[in-house]
């Protein structure tokens, strides 16, 4: 990943003719968040050497500007920033008393340096108006308004000389010195060792290096090799030319290379695997950033996700020259969590998604499966059930039952991505958790229940779940001492072509059975509903805790509750419902997630096999 990202930093740094020996505009940051309109100006005057409070000015934001706003965040939570440019993250009294008069305290004394003396004087004049500058920040404080900066004799910070200086010194420092580390552990550097970014010898490198956390010193027996902070540097030497090189590389990855991902943001980090080839980089790159535009974006775009930027389908159209890191994060106040890193993912791979999508997308019960649209909230439509990754998340959600399932969500997207394999059980049992919820609930189960069907014929498709094993036991209807019984396995061209089409999830009779009883339930409690506007019977269901014998005592059930109805049309399908009993016999290998999920899936494509004659009841499908 480091040398990806120092890769992109490499590209960025020639494509914005940055010199890195004046690494100033690769420091500084951005302060900017949703919502930023205006910002708020500490207006100074320096009259005859004594700086003087005039009053507080608002601007508009200029994202040209960064340089002049000078703002750079300090390390940690609680690190103040380095400059007295800060963001109102807390409240404005807070703000105001931490970031900007707790920024100058370090300079409350005046001595030989004229350029520490002016830093003292500004300090004092905060100090002194501190009750009006606070009233006139408030006067003119709103959400639209949140950043200070401060301007002296109408120059902003950057325009300063000693401004610079000192977010350059103190942001290299950081790469080295971390000051809640006691005594000689607060420094971790060392002279003419080999920096393990580029391999090169150097005059010095740095250990406190943290691009992206992917290890801490901050307890000491996390450091290898001794149990010593001061010792990081053998862990993870980098030069300052990397450094700062890292760090251009991961502004442009937050600039350029972040998507949404139902919850959670990601970083498209793309390796080029012939790393003189400047031409690729530059088409790539070139693509990404057309790729932002609306306008460039096809409109029938496929998409494996909901963010509007989704740029699976364009890296999946590249050649095999590139492939992609994902490297999944949260933010937590200033830290970055990686929760999870993808790695090494070709073209060819995602491109392998999106067909395979398409052909799920294609298959009738999904495409007659409409689901509702919304905008703000608000139901504006339907459009039929496509493949993409809140499927899974439907399965894995952020929140249920005050747990969360997101790590489980992270683990299965990986294992798609990166053509890994995934325990079929495992997805059941979610499945089956997530209908038996809406089920108990009295919540309409049908689209959870095609969704789960959707994602396991994905995976399946894919190839990397494989469906229970045929019970060796079992007999097949295609099996030569059945043809002559082979009338009794067909209730109409529908279920014969729906058998064939789902072979590899209908590979004993157990399961068609168990499907077929589902359907039939269905049908009973269509005729309830249309009789008593209620579905007593769904009580037999057990909450879709389903297991053989129960399975087996529910046909009779059925069957006994359709005649006292009057209206039992299906004679013909429990024949061959029990004729699949017999044939499947005892033990079977199924898990009761498995018999529930082929029960429920039945019930909720019971229309497909409804029979015409004599039966007009309404489809009231749960």
């Amino acid at each position: 990943m480091i040398e990806a990202i120092k890769e992109i930093g490499e590209y960025a740094l020639k494509k914005q003719k940055i010199n890195i020996n004046n690494p100033l505009n690769v420091l500084i940051d951005n302060p900017a968040s949703k919502g930023t309109k205006n910002i708020l100006i500490i207006i100074l005057e320096n009259s005859s050497g004594e700086i003087k409070y005039k009053y507080v000015d608002s601007d508009e934001f200029d994202g040209n500007k960064l340089d002049k706003y000078l703002y750079k965040r300090g390390k940690g939570s609680a690190g103040s920033n380095l400059t007295p440019t800060t963001k109102i993250a807390e409240s404005l009294k807070r703000t105001f008393s931490k970031n900007i008069l707790g920024w100058f305290k370090k300079y409350d004394k005046i001595g030989t340096d004229n350029n520490i003396n002016f830093l003292v004087k500004i300090g004092d004049c905060l100090k002194k108006n501190e009750d009006k500058i606070f009233k006139d920040l408030e006067s003119s404080y709103n959400k639209e308004n949140n950043i200070i900066t401060i301007k002296i004799d109408n120059k902003y910070l950057g325009e300063y000389e000693i401004f610079r200086e000192i977010l350059v010194e103190e942001s290299i420092k950081g790469f080295y010195f971390i000051k809640s580390f006691k005594g000689d552990n607060s420094i971790s550097k060392a002279n003419n060792q080999t920096c393990c970014v580029c391999k090169e010898k150097e005059s010095e490198v740095y250990g406190f290096v943290d691009t992206y956390k992917f290890y801490t010193v901050d307890k000491q027996g996390f450091v290898s090799g001794g149990f010593q902070q001061r010792d990081a540097w053998k862990n993870y030497p980098v030069c300052l030319n990397c450094a700062l090189t890292l760090e251009a590389g991961k502004k442009y990855l937050q600039n350029n290379l972040t998507f949404n991902f139902y919850g959670f943001k990601y970083h498209l980090i793309p390796k080029f695997i012939n790393e003189e080839c400047y031409e690729n980089k530059e088409s790539i790159f070139g693509l990404i950033k057309k790729w932002q535009d609306p306008k460039f974006r096809k409109k029938d775009i496929n998409i494996l996700t909901t963010d509007e930027k989704e740029i699976f389908e364009l890296m999946s159209e590249q050649k095999n020259y590139v492939n992609m890191n994902f490297m999944f994060y949260e933010k937590s106040n200033a830290a970055l969590n990686i929760l999870l890193y993808i790695e090494d993912v070709l073209p060819s791979r995602l491109k392998k998604l999106f067909e395979v999508k398409r052909e799920v997308d294609r298959v009738d019960i999904f495409k007659e499966c409409l689901i509702p649209i919304f905008e703000n909230k608000k139901k504006v439509g339907e459009k039929p059930m496509e493949f993409n990754f809140g499927i899974v998340r439907t399965i894995f959600p952020k929140i249920s039952n005050m747990r969360t399932y997101n790590q489980y969500f992270l683990d299965i997207t990986k294992k798609i991505i990166a053509n890994k394999q995934i325990d079929y059980n495992f997805i059941l049992q979610f499945i089956m958790q997530k209908i038996r919820e809406e089920f108990v609930n009295s919540y309409q189960i049908k689209s959870s229940t095609l969704k789960g069907f959707m994602l396991i014929n994905y995976l399946y498709r894919l190839g990397i779940i494989k469906p229970g094993k045929k019970n060796d036991k079992e007999v097949s209807v295609k099996d030569d001492n059945k043809k002559n019984d082979l009338a009794l396995y067909k209730i109409d061209d529908n279920v014969d072509k729906f058998f064939k089409e789902f072979a590899e999830f209908f590979n004993s009779d157990a399961k068609k059975a168990v499907f077929l009883e589902g359907v039939l339930v269905q049908l009973l409690l269509n005729i309830q509903y249309k009789e008593r506007k209620a579905t007593p019977f769904r009580i037999k269901l057990k909450g879709l805790k389903l297991n053989e014998k129960q399975i087996k005592k529910l046909l009779p059930e059925i069957q006994n509750k359709l005649e006292e109805y009057g209206k039992n049309y299906y004679k013909t399908l429990e024949s061959i419902i029990s004729n699949y009993f017999v044939s499947a016999g005892n033990g079977w290998k199924l898990t009761n997630d498995e018999i529930s999920f082929y029960f429920v899936l039945g019930m909720n494509l019971s229309y497909l096999f409804k029979k015409e004659n004599n039966n007009k009841e309404e489809d009231n499908n749960e």
